[in-house]
């Protein structure tokens, strides 16, 4: 595919570039941590429940990681675009040093001290509180939100 139809095709926003950026979405959402946490996390929220309330749980979790993707990746696009009209294309200056400070504190060469929040999930009463659940499961397996 030729890069300037592909660009072309994503500035106009039109069905084309809905239909693109789903698959590019989707594409980038199939990692592996996802497929390992997302169906154990399914299992947690429909765990020995009727089939009906199973679907209605299991369909509100998946509608609240969905909700939370979908704005993640607003933002993202959003800030990025936000970022470069602020400071120029100069950001990169600021942010390459970032980037390479973030990769030297994960095998642990550099040691950041952060808090640690000893947090437990209850299981889901209500449909609400599977919704909910879903949230901080989407983060936890948002492919650019890996970094953070």
């Amino acid at each position: 595919m030729d890069p300037s139809l592909f660009r072309t095709t994503l500035e106009h926003a039109g069905p084309a570039a809905l239909g693109v950026s789903f698959l590019a979405g989707l594409a980038f959402s199939i990692n592996p941590v996802a497929l390992a946490a997302i169906p154990v996390s399914m299992a947690y929220v429909t765990k020995a429940r009727q089939a009906r309330q199973a679907w209605s749980f299991g369909a509100m979790f998946i509608l609240g990681m969905l909700l939370i993707h979908g704005l993640l990746g607003l933002i993202a696009g959003l800030g990025g675009a936000w970022v470069e009209h602020l400071l120029g294309r100069q950001w990169g200056l600021f942010l390459g040093p970032l980037l390479i400070l973030m990769g030297l504190l994960w095998p642990g060469w550099i040691r950041l001290p952060l808090p640690a929040l000893a947090l437990r999930a209850r299981r889901p009463k209500g449909l609400w509180d599977a919704f909910a659940l879903g949230i901080p499961f989407s983060v936890a397996v948002c492919p650019f939100c890996t970094p953070a």
